[in-house]
């Protein structure tokens, strides 16, 4: 029987396989990829063998798959400026989500005769849809650095193929790797690492990693790092001019000095087979799924890691039958109501799903509940690439006889955490009374301009962060369907207005205005609630902001 089960595997993996073609002329290089609303997005360098290497590299393809085997490509994004500090190439993107938006670190390449000869600095953009992404300027160069080589008139100098992520020993602390050319031998890269306290565009030098010099790695290029963990055991992939370029390094803290780290080899001595035309390798969580990803020939492909019980690693295909979304049909009802689990997957003929039933708490905090009590089906079956799953409302645990006040907050997961609905309140049959009151009118700054009826709904957003990528305190999300002429200004609760954020055209996509906390005087404001309110012609939107003690 165990010798039938591996045949099967091999057979729907040699039918099968997960990857990512941008078609001809175009290859992909260093890429990015990510899970939004049930969607993967992958973002590479198109490099276009069809004209000269002047010419290509010069924007970001974007592709997205809800299976992982089934790709759609979509218009490329972010091209070079041609006006701007990265005019000649946009290299290597790293992708992070924070504050419910989503960041670009990447290399961009400058060449201005007389000041900057193909220099290699690492750049910032934001967006809110993965769609439209606005610029935020370089962040960061080896100038920063005391063992970096850094001659902006020098072609050589590496500086590139950012991996941002979280510091897991330091909260609030980020982490870049990336490629450098040491001082003490300019003719060869390693990884270097800078850190942030949180502010995108502050970035300072932390250490080079060592272990990747070539004296502990034998190799004169190392480039396109990445981290991932696994069981407390840290993993560092890197690309190197090797016959077999990937190669492998642990150690239990992610920027350990090289006694810290282990240099595990090449990745093929661990996999037991030819890896010598892979390069650029990526990773990303997918629920209780590690996807591993890199480039092979003229497509980025895609594995699942299957762990071991030591450090090491298998690469298997990725499964085939995937939930892309899980929604309810209302967000609220009363118990006994009919109401309806709206499902949306890919290849459902290809496996099933089990899932889970939580109560989550007015704090986000989810208690398990059994699903025979909440009268769902465990495992749902799927005939088509959609199911309407019926469902009378309860509430749980079920509250007793008489109850009229006790509400249920429900939200369901698939087993392996790859999908999850959104939450469902279920109010009792007689419902409280309903206690709120209306939200006060925002103030007017009296200048008479703009109506505050006239609102701009899904065509633009005017959104409070607690805190901002681009400094300290509070900031301020705004996002534009096209470029406008906007005011934004900050009111106290009193209607007094005490700073002028912004009065400028801004672009389409999305514009990130971080406040300090000081008024247009420059004095310090008093902790509490503020108002933000943004003018656009006749259009008009507010927003509540909290200012919080540092």
């Amino acid at each position: 029987m165990l010798a039938l089960a591996l045949c099967c595997l091999i057979l729907a993996q040699t039918a099968w396989a997960a990857f990512m073609i941008p078609g001809s002329p175009v290859r992909p290089k260093d890429f990015t990829l990510l899970k939004r609303d049930g969607v993967y997005h992958l973002f590479y360098i198109r490099n276009n063998t069809s004209v000269p290497a002047s010419q290509s590299e010069r924007d970001f393809g974007h592709a997205t798959s809800v299976d992982l085997y089934h790709w759609t490509q979509l218009p490329p994004v972010m091209r070079v400026d041609t006006l701007g500090w990265d005019n000649e190439h946009v290299w290597a993107p790293s992708i992070v989500e924070r504050d419910s938006l989503y960041w670009m670190f990447y290399t961009g390449v400058q060449n201005t005769p007389g000041q900057y000869n193909y220099t290699q600095r690492m750049g910032l953009a934001v967006s809110s849809d993965l769609m439209n992404w606005t610029r935020q300027g370089a962040i960061f160069d080896n100038s920063y650095t005391d063992w970096a080589w850094w001659n902006p008139t020098m072609a050589q100098p590496a500086c590139r193929d950012p991996f941002v992520m979280p510091d897991p020993s330091r909260p609030g602390m980020w982490l870049m790797y990336y490629t450098a050319s040491p001082q003490l031998d300019s003719t060869v890269t390693m990884v270097g690492v800078a850190e942030s306290d949180g502010d995108f565009q502050q970035w300072s030098d932390l250490k080079p990693l060592w272990i990747t010099y070539q004296s502990y790695s034998f190799n004169t290029l190392t480039e396109s790092p990445h981290v991932f963990e696994h069981n407390g055991l840290w993993y560092l992939l890197v690309t190197t001019n090797a016959g077999q370029p990937l190669s492998v390094y642990t150690s239990a803290h992610p920027t350990g000095d090289p006694a810290d780290w282990v240099y595990r080899g090449r990745l093929r001595n661990m996999l037991g087979y030819d890896t010598n035309s892979w390069f650029a390798s990526e990773t990303a969580h997918d629920g209780d799924h590690d996807l591993f990803a890199f480039i092979q020939g003229d497509r980025v492909e895609i594995r699942e890691i299957l762990w071991g019980t030591s450090w090491q690693f298998a690469l298997v295909q990725p499964p085939l039958f995937h939930v892309v979304h899980m929604k309810w049909e209302q967000p609220e009802v009363q118990e006994g109501q009919l109401t309806s689990l709206n499902f949306v997957v890919a290849n459902p003929y290809a496996g099933q799903t089990t899932l889970d039933a939580f109560a989550v708490d007015s704090l986000g905090n989810e208690t398990p509940v059994s699903l025979d009590e909440v009268g769902i089906l465990a495992t749902p079956t799927f005939e088509s690439d959609s199911l309407q799953y019926f469902w009378s409302a309860r509430r749980v645990p079920d509250p007793g006889a008489g109850d009229t006040t006790t509400v249920t907050r429900l939200r369901l997961r698939t087993s392996d955490r790859t999908c999850e609905s959104d939450i469902l309140t279920v109010r009792p049959t007689i419902a409280p009374p309903d206690t709120t009151t209306p939200e006060n009118p925002p103030p007017s700054d009296g200048d008479g301009s703009g109506d505050p009826n006239e609102w701009l709904g899904d065509r633009a957003t005017l959104r409070p962060l607690r805190s901002s990528p681009l400094g300290p305190g509070p900031a301020l999300a705004v996002k534009l369907p096209v470029s406008a002429d906007v005011r934004v200004d900050l009111y106290d609760l009193g209607g007094r207005r005490v700073r002028n954020l912004a009065r400028r055209t801004m672009p389409a996509g999305v514009t990130v205005l971080p406040w300090d906390g000081r008024g247009d005087d420059g004095i310090a404001q008093p902790k509490g609630m503020y108002f933000a309110r943004l003018v656009s012609g006749k259009h008009v939107m507010t927003a509540r902001v909290l200012l919080l003690p540092r």
